[in-house]
């Protein structure tokens, strides 16, 4: 049972840090910021309206009362000038004090309801926040006021930091990889096609070895079965052709016929002589590493990824120019300080809380936001295999660096 759990968590961790397991751990992290920091800050949120209230209804009460007696004291008087001074001043006072209390004139009563003001921290508005934490773009429009969510904000920026990091990283190369097996077998046109291993190799006849099959001088043919009257015609042996000595004198070495090796010999001939004519396949194993390095040397060229990122960039100008009525070079702007994780706050979308579409203008923007990472990440890599290759190239154009080195 011990095993079987141990197994169990094994697969969980192996999932859990692979590239679908870390994509799932992030949307899900960022899920889990949203609710969390909804329910932490968004019932301060009506409090603050309710606190901001109650500074503006005394100073406004405050500021009737005194014009009604700047008025007043200079109804008599035919010079309008000193009662005009006095009204601007009273005036002014007025709007500072109203912009440093900051209300709005909500009415806080009827918040989150139909027809009253919208929350902040709806749950839309606290994702888009969590996506702006763990992606250190912090735009600043909206953040914690209280003391727990500020508390909270800290420990999860340092969670959601590095694993954001991580992702981006695996996910990153894992796009690196396919933009550039798509751009080796697309726009290069099949010029970086890998070697045929397999080559055919036509064996040419040597002239000065025998020719078995046509040269019927050199085979021996079996003679005849002997019958019995053929043994009277054998010469009687004598004493030297016993001993094994020729006719004059000399001894003879008398070397037994090997039948089987004849054979042997003349087979692996008569196949020699059948593959003589025809190609051999080979297979060229030498190629292996040729091919290796001809598929580590495929780089993509640093124009086609600043394309990418300008086209992704135009497309996001295109899509929240719609949403938010925004020019070309405002929403080019947002995207490009959004993917770059500037994040200066001055532009931010889903602020028009009289939408009806804010909801799903805020979820997609922190879609397009979490994708742009990735695609930001994906061409970092692209460009940073181009550099090292220039790199490479130019010292060995230098001769710093030897062409047999990595």
């Amino acid at each position: 049972m011990a095993k079987k759990k141990e197994g169990c968590c094994r697969k969980f961790m192996k999932f859990l840090f692979s590239h679908v397991g870390l994509c799932v751990l992030v949307a899900l992290y960022c899920v889990a910021g949203g609710f969390i920091f909804r329910h932490l800050e968004q019932n301060n949120e009506q409090q603050i309206c309710y606190d901001s209230r109650n500074e503006y209804v005394p100073m406004e009460n405050k500021t009737l009362s005194q014009m009604i007696s700047v008025m007043t004291e200079n109804e008599g008087n035919a010079n309008k000038d000193v009662m005009t001074i006095q009204l601007r001043s009273i005036l002014e006072t007025f709007r500072d004090n109203s912009i440093a209390i900051g209300y709005g004139g909500d009415i806080c009563g009827d918040y989150g309801k139909e027809g009253g003001p919208p929350y902040k921290w709806s749950f839309p508005g606290a994702l888009y926040f969590s996506v702006t934490v763990i992606s250190t773009i912090g735009y600043g429009h909206i953040a914690p006021k209280t003391f727990w969510g500020r508390l909270v904000c800290i420990a999860y920026a340092m969670l959601g930091i590095p694993l954001m990091l991580l992702c981006l990283a695996n996910i990153g190369e894992v796009l690196a990889d396919i933009f550039r097996f798509i751009y080796s077998k697309i726009c290069c046109c099949g010029c970086c096609r890998k070697k045929d291993k397999t080559k055919v190799v036509q064996i040419k006849p040597v002239a000065q070895e025998p020719n078995w099959n046509n040269d019927k001088s050199k085979i021996i043919t079996a003679a005849p079965p002997m019958g019995t009257s053929d043994f009277s015609k054998i010469p009687p042996k004598t004493p030297d052709s016993v001993k094994g000595r020729s006719d004059d004198g000399k001894p003879v070495k008398i070397i037994p016929l090997d039948i089987k090796s004849f054979n042997k010999q003349q087979e692996l001939a008569n196949r020699s002589q059948q593959v003589r004519g025809e190609p051999m396949i080979m297979d060229d194993d030498s190629d292996d590493e040729d091919d290796d390095l001809d598929e580590k040397k495929i780089t993509v060229p640093l124009t086609v990824t600043m394309i990418v990122i300008a086209g992704y960039i135009l497309g996001g100008a295109m899509l929240f120019g719609l949403w938010e009525t925004w020019d070309e070079l405002q929403s080019a702007y947002f995207c490009f300080i959004t993917l770059s994780t500037i994040g200066f706050g001055d532009v931010v979308p889903g602020t028009d809380f009289d939408n009806p579409q804010q909801t799903a203008q805020l979820i997609l923007g922190a879609v397009y936001v979490l994708f742009g990472m990735a695609i930001l990440s994906m061409c970092f890599s692209l460009m940073q295999d181009e550099i090292i290759a220039k790199c490479k190239w130019v010292g060995q154009k230098l001769g710093i660096i030897d062409k047999d080195d990595d």
